[in-house]
């Protein structure tokens, strides 16, 4: 194509030209590929390196780059900047818009905006000629960041890259802080890509976080109220019952009541009453006849939430990275229920009972202790980090002799435990007879709360996959590309075959 004479002649609505009028719309290539045929009739061949491997890259051609220059120099082969960033920057505002950069490792994340050629791979200790298809030059970035970004103005922006190995590093395992993290080494959003003789490469993704875990129980319920000694009254009440509302004083649906106890009379005592919520009657039978009362039993405790379930989405894919699915949350535990109320005493009148007949009430009997509140649900696995060669994001993207090479996706973390759920509250003691009552009973305590239910456990997070290409918009073609893919991270541990999270996706190209 070089050398072609060029007519201004629009075809099929491309913005380029053709010099045959007369050839039929239907037998040109495509536009996008075509615009790549534009720009090259544009760079002069001794500005190409690989085509000229013997011969030095002259200094008009472009901006140079190499990472023992200084961002301050003239850009110029003597006098290269030092990072990428700067030459991109340079180069966008230059006409000619081409980067040169030697077959050396530039640590840097870079963003390109704009319409530019780079090209890597050059000889820098030797005039800046081809170092050779085996030379690359090498871009990389911190762990979790994305090497090289590319954007632009859609079909108008052309990004062409030769001879460069773009490697996301592997997230060491033992990194908490990165937990979840992505290896991505290229992303393209909206605009068109062209690679040749390219590596691009991304390392091993981290582990999803487990479930976080709670550092202490849910609410506990209050104590019961003692009962009231005997002799101090015709009648004597129960301790009161005590609520615990958990925290949300407007809901009524989570509080746990415990009984009252009984009350103590001259002739007999009060049954406790039952503790809330909770069929079980557990309250302690009141003194009548020949018989003394009895202690409140303790509430039933609460039921266990159910599991969260496990992730399966396949995760949201933007130009800041990949975000997995996590695991769902465990249900909250349910409420306990409240202690009954301890039962009544006998009172009466006599020389060794009350000394008083309208003082003569029997010891009432004390409350029960509230239930403890339900755990709250276990926190769900958090999804295992993607190990992804290049994010196209409506993108078109071709391939010359490039390969795309993928590490381990990371394994989805576990689902947390849930929270324990609260202690219930001791119940109340009952009332006691005056010294020298000799023939009185001391009247009974009550019973203890329920313990809250625990939260269930949370659900595991998707493990993380192993793609050529992740896409959004249309599937790029891998034509021109070797996949070399690395496993899937397996999925989280959850509480059953539901809670499981999935496996992560391995594919050469994969809409997300």
């Amino acid at each position: 194509m070089r050398g072609i004479l060029v007519l201004a002649v629009l075809c099929c609505g491309c913005d380029v030209a053709w010099p045959n009028t007369t050839k039929d719309c239907e037998f040109l290539m495509t536009c996008e590929h075509f615009r790549g045929l534009w720009n090259e009739v544009e760079t002069p061949s001794d500005c190409v390196p690989n085509e000229n491997p013997a011969a030095a890259v002259d200094d008009t051609c472009g901006v140079f780059v190499s990472s023992s220059g200084s961002d301050e120099n003239a850009a110029t082969k003597a006098a290269p900047l030092k990072t990428l960033g700067a030459a991109l920057a340079l180069a966008e505002k230059n006409e000619k818009r081409r980067v040169y950069a030697c077959a050396e490792a530039f640590e840097e994340a870079v963003e390109v905006t704009g319409s530019v050629t780079i090209y890597g791979g050059l000889d820098c200790a030797s005039g800046w000629g081809w170092a050779g298809e085996q030379r690359k030059t090498v871009l990389t970035a911190e762990a979790g960041e994305i090497p090289l970004v590319v954007r632009g103005g859609g079909a108008e922006t052309t990004v062409r890259v030769e001879d460069f190995h773009v490697q996301a590093r592997a997230i060491e395992p033992d990194d908490l802080a990165l937990a979840g993290a992505s290896a991505i080494a290229a992303v393209a959003e909206e605009v068109n890509v062209e690679l040749a003789r390219c590596v691009v490469e991304a390392g091993d993704a981290a582990a999803g976080a487990e479930g976080a875990v709670y550092e202490t129980s849910a609410m506990g319920g209050d104590d019961g109220e003692p009962g009231v000694e005997a002799c101090s009254g015709e009648r004597t009440f129960g301790g009161a019952s005590v609520k615990n509302d958990c925290g949300t004083p407007e809901e009524e649906s989570d509080d746990s009541l415990s009984g009252a106890g009984g009350i103590g009379q001259a002739d007999k005592g009060g049954p406790g009453d039952k503790g809330s919520p909770g069929a079980m009657l557990n309250g302690g039978m009141g003194a009548e006849g020949i018989k003394v009362c009895s202690e409140g039993t303790a509430g039933e405790n609460g039921a266990e939430g159910g599991a969260g379930a496990g992730a399966r989405g396949l995760g949201e894919l933007s130009a800041s990275g990949y975000v997995g699915a996590a695991g769902g949350d465990g249900a909250k535990g349910s409420i306990a229920q409240g202690g009954g109320g301890g039962g009544g005493a006998k009172g009466g009148a006599s020389a060794d009972k009350c000394p008083n007949e309208a003082l003569a009430g029997g010891a009432s009997g004390g409350s029960g202790g509230a239930g403890g509140c339900g755990g709250a649900g276990g926190r769900g696995g958090g999804a295992g980090g993607a190990s992804i060669a290049l994010v196209s994001l409506n993108a078109a993207v071709s391939f010359k002799d490039v390969t795309l090479k993928t590490g381990r996706g990371g394994a989805g973390g576990k689902g947390g435990a849930g929270q324990e759920g609260g202690a219930g509250g001791a119940g109340g003691p009952g009332g006691t007879k005056p010294e020298g009552a000799t023939a009185l009973n001391d009247a009974c305590a009550g019973g203890p709360g329920g313990k809250g239910g625990a939260g269930g456990q949370g659900g595991g997070g998707r493990g993380g996959h192993a793609l050529g290409i992740a896409y959004k918009g249309t599937a790029p073609a891998v034509q021109g590309a070797t996949v070399e893919l690395g496993e899937a991270g397996p999925g989280g541990v959850g509480a059953n075959a539901e809670g499981e999270g999935a496996a992560g996706v391995k594919a050469e190209v994969q809409a997300l």
